[in-house]
C-alpha cells in the first residue's frame, strides 16, 4: 500500500512541483515504484514526467488531476505504488481538501518571507479542516525554499525566528535557490543525474531522506 504526501501551499511560486518531481524522482532511482499526481494549474510535473519516463524508471507522473477525478486516481494507484506524491494547486480548493485527508504526509513549503509565512499559516489551519473532517491525524511540516547560499538578510532571520516559535514542525533540511533545479524540467532529470555529487544533489538527496524519516517514524508509532 503506498504512502500518500501532499505538497502543499495556499500560493503558487514557493517550488511546491520541484519538490513533488524531486523528491518523486530521488526515490524511484533509490528503487521506490512512485506516482506523481499532478493537480496543479500549470501542469509542470506532467511535462517534468514525459521527460523522465524515458530517463527515472519507476517513476511516473499522472497529469489533469482534479476535484472530479483525484480520489479514483489514487484508488487506480494506491496498491501499485510504494508512493504517490500529490502536487496540489495553489490556494484552497475541493481538490485541496480530498488529497490532504487521504494523505499520511504534508508538506507545506514557505520561502523567508513575512507573505510566504502567512500563506504557509493558511495552508496548516486547511490541513487542520481536513484532519477535523478525515478525524484522524495529518502529519505535516514547513519547509524553507529557495534559499540563499551563504546569506540570511535580517528580515529573513526575523520570519524564521518567528515561525520556529510556533507549533509546528519545521524540516531540518532547506531547499536551496539553485539553477540545477530549474534545469532539472528540461532535463526530465534531477540532479544526481546530471550532476552527481553536486551539493544540489546533496540537497535534494537529503530532504527526501529526511521526509522517508518522519513517514517511517510515523509507521511505527500507528503500528505500536
Amino acid at each position: 500500500m503506498a504512502a500518500v504526501v501532499s505538497i502543499a501551499s495556499a500560493k503558487g511560486g514557493c517550488s511546491k512541483t520541484t519538490l513533488a518531481v524531486g523528491i518523486g524522482a530521488e526515490l524511484a532511482l533509490d528503487g521506490y515504484t512512485v506516482v506523481v499526481l499532478d493537480a496543479d494549474l500549470n501542469q509542470h510535473a506532467t511535462k517534468f514526467g514525459e521527460k523522465a519516463s524515458l530517463n527515472i524508471p519507476n517513476f511516473r507522473v499522472i497529469g489533469e488531476v482534479n476535484e472530479e477525478n483525484i480520489l479514483q486516481r489514487m484508488r487506480e494507484i494506491y496498491t501499485q505504488a510504494d508512493m504517490v506524491v500529490i502536487d496540489l494547486p495553489g490556494g484552497s480548493s475541493m481538490v485541496a481538501v480530498k488529497a490532504l485527508t487521504k494523505s499520511h504526509f504534508v508538506l507545506i513549503p514557505t520561502q523567508h518571507s513575512i507573505l510566504d509565512a502567512r500563506d504557509a499559516m493558511k495552508t496548516v489551519a486547511q490541513v487542520d479542516d481536513a484532519q477535523e473532517l478525515g478525524r484522524y491525524a495529518i502529519p505535516r511540516s514547513l519547509i524553507w525554499t529557495r534559499v540563499m547560499p551563504g546569506f540570511e538578510s535580517m528580515a529573513a532571520r526575523r520570519v524564521r525566528a518567528d515561525m520556529e516559535n510556533i507549533n509546528v514542525p519545521i524540516f531540518e533540511s532547506v531547499l536551496m535557490n539553485r539553477a540545477a533545479f530549474q534545469e532539472m524540467f528540461l532535463r526530465g532529470e534531477v540532479p544526481r543525474q546530471f550532476k552527481p555529487g553536486s551539493n544540489e544533489a546533496q540537497n535534494l538527496s537529503v530532504i527526501t531522506h529526511e521526509l522517508i524519516g518522519k513517514i517511517e517514524e510515523i509507521a511505527k508509532e500507528q503500528a505500536a
